[in-house]
């Protein structure tokens, strides 16, 4: 069974009580999508998440987030790039399907969009509608090229083509703003998605960190992004070992615009959701009582520099 149609059959469950309420859901997929390529009895004893992401459906989820890299991870250099597919190929398609049939929009972070040319790839953080259409799409701008120390050297830039465009997008849930993974220790971005074009709500942050970086900075960027932006962050991350050379830190995370950590699992490595709500009065009163853009300076600084 095609990846498209067998990651679509098993999250079909969500439909049933996917519309009740203005709730998002962050999904901590262990291996769910990413595995399935290979689909061999190894993935099938994963479909236990999927059930757990059915149970967040009836819970009332609105919005569901998937980590980065939620369709595939190869095992060797240079395998993402051979499954790539453009936005209207079939395993897109099929999640705007789901979408539709499940009356649910979805975040899906770090695809791998076909690129310029054979040897590259865009990874894509993609948002459906529930009716089932493309909203918007960002190509992820900063690329993971790195000597982790105590780990593994990293050279996304090998196979990914890097972005450059910032993206934001109006829903139901207010203005999102879109990044992947290593955007994070990039505020500048942030900074941008909040002051130039007023993301409000949430900063969406589909990730596959390192357990040796997300160990150290995680959770700190995380709260330190929504403190200085003043948005809720939302960060649905891959967790556990996916293969002999890669192993993902999870810890998937729902933050407010205070910074609190409202809703997360019980530990870093278990698979299941998290569910929270999204309160657009929070935001206004943070803002308000802590009006950060009105006494920002480097604006005015860097028009006159």
């Amino acid at each position: 069974m095609a990846l498209a149609s067998l990651a679509a059959s098993l999250l079909l469950p969500i439909a049933a009580a996917a519309a009740r309420s203005r709730r998002v859901s962050l999904v901590r997929c262990r291996g769910m999508a990413s595995s399935l390529l290979g689909a061999g009895l190894a993935a099938a004893g994963r479909v236990g998440v999927v059930q757990m992401t059915s149970e967040a459906a009836s819970a009332g989820v609105k919005f569901l987030c998937f980590p980065e890299v939620f369709s595939f991870i190869g095992s060797k250099d240079g395998e993402s790039v051979k499954i790539a597919e453009p936005l209207d190929g079939p395993i897109m398609q099929r999640y705007c399907s789901l979408a539709k049939e499940s009356s649910m929009w979805l975040s899906l972070g770090g695809f791998q969009e076909k690129g310029l040319d054979d040897s590259h790839q865009y990874n894509t953080h993609v948002i459906i509608d529930d009716s089932g259409e493309i909203r918007s799409s960002y190509r992820k701008i900063h690329l993971f090229d790195v000597d982790v120390p105590g780990n593994m050297v990293y050279k996304e830039s090998r196979f990914t083509t890097a972005g450059d465009s910032i993206v934001t997008v109006d829903t139901p849930f207010g203005r999102l703003g879109l990044t992947v993974c290593y955007d994070l220790r990039f505020p500048e971005l942030y900074q941008c998605l909040r002051f130039k074009h007023q993301a409000q709500v949430v900063l969406l942050v589909p990730s596959a960190f390192t357990k040796v970086t997300g160990e150290a900075h995680w959770e700190i960027l995380l709260r330190a992004r929504a403190i200085e932006t003043q948005c809720y962050v939302i960060a649905a991350a891959q967790a556990g070992k996916h293969n002999e050379k890669r192993e993902s830190y999870g810890d998937s995370i729902i933050i407010d615009p205070w910074g609190t950590v409202i809703a997360r699992l019980p530990d870093r490595l278990s698979t299941g959701f998290a569910v929270a709500d999204i309160d657009l009065s929070k935001v206004e009163a943070v803002r308000t009582k802590m009006p950060i853009s009105e006494h920002r300076k480097f604006d005015s600084i860097w028009k006159t520099s």
